[in-house]
């Protein structure tokens, strides 16, 4: 990625996780960047384009994210608290949200393309987390009583619902707050 492509996309990833998608538009990249418009249409004809690179590129990074978490992991509970932390992460001081959790809100403004690799994302995060869930039965290090795959998504959705609490209070408590009941089904050996 040439140096400017990817300052257009490092800019556009900040303005979609801080303002939304529709909170954005080719002026406020062009004056973050100190370029013109026109050249941000050289690298990315729509503001699609330009959403696509971000949100794949987003994908692929939370991906390698969950990789290392479970390398990082010896046990399930160990990879789920590290996911809880990746996401507390990606709120920064609840001035943001994860890309997923910010273009939700958007999506009647994103493309069905967006709205397709969105789906794509948030279904290998779930996926992750039903075979992080799997492993801590295993291990005996979180306890699942449900279905791992139901499950799955109902926590992906809990630390993203925990991300909009923050930012809509301006406070990392709400977050650790909402957090807690998944945190709690973590055996603490």
């Amino acid at each position: 990625m040439s140096d400017t492509r990817e300052t257009l996309v490092n800019l556009a990833e900040n303005a979609m996780r801080t303002r939304g998608y529709g909170g954005f538009s080719y002026a406020d990249i062009a004056r973050d960047a100190g370029i013109r418009k026109a050249s941000i249409h050289h690298h990315f004809p729509t503001k699609a384009d330009l959403g696509l690179a971000v949100l794949d590129r987003y994908a692929d990074q939370v991906s390698r994210q969950l990789d290392a978490i479970d390398q990082q992991s010896r046990l399930g509970g160990q990879a789920l608290l590290g996911a809880i932390e990746m996401y507390r992460a990606a709120t920064g001081s609840g001035q943001a949200l994860c890309l997923c959790t910010a273009l939700a809100g958007d999506s009647e403004l994103v493309c069905d393309d967006m709205r397709e690799m969105l789906a794509r994302a948030n279904s290998m995060v779930a996926q992750w987390i039903e075979q992080t869930l799997l492993k801590g039965r295993r291990d005996m290090s979180i306890a699942v009583s449900g279905d791992p795959a139901i499950e799955a998504v109902a926590i992906l959705a809990q630390l993203q619902g925990a991300q909009l609490l923050a930012r809509a209070a301006g406070d990392m408590d709400q977050f650790d707050r909402a957090v807690s009941t998944i945190a709690a089904r973590v055996s603490r050996r």
